[in-house]
């Protein structure tokens, strides 16, 4: 109380403001303890009655530290002590309430509101509506909204964009668009936020034009597109193969000043390697080092697709030599796409062996079997390619998981429906050695072929 001593001793009063501005100076400062102490100090010496302005800083600051039974614990002491709360104190209530996820009590505390002929305002309505969406229950959201605009209260921005998010998020794309055009028609504008909502929305749909006429909407209104908007409109063009927009659209990025993030880079560099545009892939690779960015298993993947589908061995096996050195491990992936080249023939012999002992070196270091290369063969429903591993490797080197390698190509003949090659197979174990376990042996003693006979003898 020293400070208001100081104020007392040159004459001038110290009212209920004053106390008000000093609480409030204090919780902006984050000093919400010393703050609690001066409002108690109040009580204590008796002069004067604390209003609500004395309240509602402390409750605000309570519920941005998160600390809402305290807040509430307060706001019920208001009550008790005959202070009655006014729309700031239930906002900043709700509000904290909605953030928490405790949306039931801030519905209550929204009816405690208008029964105590408190009127909920923009940020009442508003607050709920964003509690209602993050809890992802839209359909109460939506009534709230109609029921806010029936009383006369205008939706702003924030309302907007809450419902479009929630919509975006649980797929309601059309309900989305149709909010986004009626929001403009309320005449409240839209913010970057809104936008890359709905851009992100026409975009899982497949909408890339509506998309780009969006982006230039944005354009025109002012609003900058950012690094989400960029990459949600670059990626959806390179799924749908519009590979020459996407790279208009990063390089239009590029001259706006907004950096680029590696899953950009990684979705431009896939594109063009899958149209084998691999020089101006590598452009782009260089640009992304340029700029300090770390290359990561996506990146040298795509790369190492797009040299193998041009016939660059060299290129290929140079960059699988540099993710090696910069501690990059190669994943299947890696390993698939290299023997998807070897397999597709043509290869010079040379090149050949340097491509099949990276392939082995790659197994090594990141412990990947021949049964795991042929098992994912088999998912992806490449019969062939998983039979020509056996014939490769298995046979060839010897490997130590002969008998799983095996085992894994007959279930997937089985899952195929192509049981005379997989009796063949077993056959073929049974030549090289490899007994197949009782599991198999069941699994084909049913679908056996008449006059097919398998024999361990």
């Amino acid at each position: 109380m020293e400070l208001f001593q100081k104020i007392e001793e040159k004459g001038l009063a110290c009212d209920e403001i004053t106390y008000a501005t000093i609480i409030n100076g204090l919780c902006r400062a984050g000093k919400t303890c010393m703050a609690l102490e001066i409002l108690e100090q109040m009580y204590e010496d008796g002069r004067l009655k604390p209003v609500p302005q004395c309240y509602n800083p402390i409750i605000d600051r309570l519920c941005k530290e998160r600390r809402i039974d305290e807040a509430l614990t307060l706001f019920r002491d208001m009550i008790n002590k005959s202070v009655a709360p006014d729309n700031f104190s239930y906002n900043s209530l709700i509000y904290g309430l909605c953030k928490e996820r405790r949306i039931d009590e801030a519905l209550t505390l929204f009816r405690d509101m208008i029964n105590k002929s408190v009127a909920p305002d923009n940020v009442s309505y508003n607050s709920l509506i964003y509690g209602l969406c993050n809890m992802g229950l839209w359909t109460r959201a939506l009534a709230l909204f109609e029921k806010m605009k029936n009383k006369g209260i205008r939706p702003d921005v924030f309302t907007f964009t809450s419902l479009i998010s929630a919509a975006c998020k649980s797929g309601k794309w059309e309900e989305a668009v149709l909010l986004f055009r009626n929001m403009i028609d309320c005449g409240a504008f839209p913010d970057i936020v809104t936008f890359t909502s709905v851009l992100d929305a026409l975009c899982k749909e497949g909408k890339t034009a509506e998309a780009l006429n969006l982006m230039e909407e944005m354009f025109l209104r002012g609003v900058k597109p950012n690094v989400v908007t960029y990459s949600s409109l670059i990626n959806s063009l390179c799924h749908s193969a519009q590979w020459k927009e996407a790279t208009r659209l990063f390089n239009r990025m590029l001259d706006e000043g907004i950096a680029p993030d590696v899953v950009t880079f990684n979705t431009v560099i896939h594109a063009l390697c899958k149209e084998r545009r691999t020089e101006e892939a590598l452009s782009v690779l260089e640009l992304m080092s340029q700029r300090g960015m770390r290359l990561d298993i996506f990146t040298y993947n795509s790369l190492i697709y797009g040299m193998c589908r041009t016939d660059r061995w060299a290129e290929a096996t140079r960059l699988f030599d540099e993710m090696v050195v910069q501690a990059v491990l190669p994943d299947i992936i890696t390993l698939l796409t290299l023997l998807d080249a070897v397999f597709q023939g043509g290869m010079p012999e040379e090149a050949h062996k340097v491509v099949v002992a990276k392939v082995k070196y790659g197994m090594e270091l990141s412990k990947i079997t021949c049964s795991m290369l042929i098992d994912e063969y088999c998912f992806r429903g490449k019969m062939d390619k998983a039979k020509k591993v056996i014939d490769l490797m298995v046979i060839k080197d010897h490997v130590p998981d002969i008998a799983s390698c095996y085992k894994a190509l007959v279930n997937g003949y089985m899952q195929a429906k192509r049981i005379g090659e997989a009796l063949r197979l077993v056959e073929e174990m049974i030549k090289q050695g490899v007994m197949p376990d009782l599991e198999t042996l069941k699994a084909l003693r049913g679908l056996r072929p008449k006059r097919h006979v398998v024999s361990g003898e």
